[in-house]
């Protein structure tokens, strides 16, 4: 257990990454921890990047600062040619040496380059206002269970082994407590130090940790549950997009057409926003990314008019896309989903196609469900995005999904909240190093 702002300074790899470890008084903290780098911009290291989500620009969207902070990660994962690695810092807290000690760089003096470092602490019972102390070359940021507790935008050393630049204050919850460290260097030396004043164990056991929203006095925010039940549809806030098809191919001839492709003349596809999402605003043809609230009966038709992306009232020979991220605490294996379509439709889940049915067709009772099949849904954001093609006459779609989550308010993003971007010559990038 720990006791006394203990360091959390870190050397030597450990085949027994699972498993809670253990330290006593006065004894630093060796890790493991959970490792990740990405590059910044040539110059701009350092305190220039602080408030830079590297993750996001190096993943193109995959990822996020926000994403892994609050979810955390699977060793393995890779964010731009770098996989998420376990490591544990020398005693003097020098992140460059331990980086290429377990195989991520062969460079020994990486500059314009920001680490993050994850782990989970465990604490067997609730800890408010307990002291965090913490180090670093150069600037620092840090969360703990999904919210920034602490930033400094610093160019400087990391000082002293037996001492912290910046005190704060930071509340533990009882159980696992996901703590996120991201340092960005600039030039020089690159390292950190971080303790914690408080009571606990620390591991690599990131299934243990379920996020939970709090509101501002730090009290849980329950999660919305949709069920079978009276509210198993979702009827929104979708972000919508439509694309024409061919003079009588809509429907299921154009179910395996990728109309965003031919619409945006190759510059957007299906596999991209299904990966990737869409911002409200984005052009594809003539129509912009547009949010809409389904109604009761499912009207796709009505509800683009409403929402002022058509005045055709009766649109026939067109795909409708509809992008929604839904939110959950923990991974759910094998939950279903359940569909209805007029006429043919097509279903992504993070990336991937979960499920299709070139049909023409009516959509049916709003009760049932035409189509059924199983998904998985991933702790944290989960992109969906549903495709309807139209050939004639009523045009709409009812989704839903047999499991515990939530809505984002950022529709069709993998990032809840909107993070600034950056333009980033990565090629260019990789051959300076």
């Amino acid at each position: 257990m720990y006791k006394k702002l203990f360091l959390i300074g870190l050397t030597c790899l450990t085949s027994f990454l699972m498993m809670t470890n253990i330290s006593h008084a006065q004894e630093r903290i060796s890790g493991p921890w959970l490792w990740m780098i990405a590059l910044t911009e040539l110059n701009q290291g350092g305190q220039a990047s602080t408030d830079i989500d590297s993750l996001d620009e190096a993943s193109r969207g995959r990822t996020t600062e926000e994403h892994v902070a609050e979810n955390g990660a699977n060793e393995g994962d890779e964010v731009s040619g770098y996989r998420w690695t376990s490591g544990e810092l020398p005693a003097d807290g020098n992140i460059n040496a331990m980086l290429v000690n377990i195989g991520m760089t062969d460079i020994a003096d990486f500059n314009d380059v920001t680490s993050y470092a994850i782990i989970i602490i465990e604490s067997d019972q609730e800890q408010r206002n307990v002291a965090m102390g913490v180090s670093s070359d150069d600037s620092i940021k840090v969360w703990l269970n999904g919210t920034v507790v602490h930033k400094n935008a610093v160019n400087r050393g990391r000082g002293g082994a037996n001492e912290f630049q910046d005190e704060f204050q930071v509340n533990l919850k009882e159980g696992a407590n996901l703590l996120m460290v991201k340092v960005s260097e600039r030039g020089g030396g690159w390292g950190m130090n971080v303790g914690i004043d408080a009571d606990f164990d620390h591991s690599l056991n990131f299934d243990d940790y379920e996020h939970v929203e709090v509101d501002a006095k730090g009290d849980p925010i329950p999660v919305q549950e949709t069920a079978w039940g009276a509210n198993r549809r979702i009827t929104g806030p979708w972000l919508w997009m439509i694309a024409p098809t061919d003079a009588n191919q809509g429907g299921q001839n154009s179910t395996d057409v990728d109309s965003l492709d031919e619409a945006s003349n190759g510059k957007v596809t299906e596999e991209d926003i299904a990966k990737n999402g869409a911002e409200e605003g984005d052009e594809v043809g003539n129509y912009e990314w547009t949010v809409g609230t389904l109604s009761a009966d499912g009207n796709i038709n009505a509800m683009l008019v409403d929402i002022g992306m058509t005045n055709v009232a009766d649109l026939n020979d067109v795909t409708s896309y509809a992008l929604i991220t839904i939110k959950t605490t923990k991974a759910q294996r094998g939950v279903t989903m359940g569909v209805n379509s007029d006429d043919s439709i097509k279903v992504w889940l993070n990336g991937e196609v979960v499920h299709t049915n070139a049909v023409n067709r009516g959509r049916g009772d709003a009760n049932t469900f035409q189509d059924t099949f199983e998904v998985d849904l991933e702790r944290g954001n989960n992109l969906l995005m549903v495709k309807v093609s139209e050939r004639g006459g009523g045009w709409g779609q009812y989704v839903g999904i047999d499991a515990e989550f939530a809505i984002t308010s950022r529709p069709g993003s993998l990032a809840v909240e909107p993070t600034g971007k950056f333009i980033t010559k990565w090629g260019e990038l990789k051959r300076n190093r």
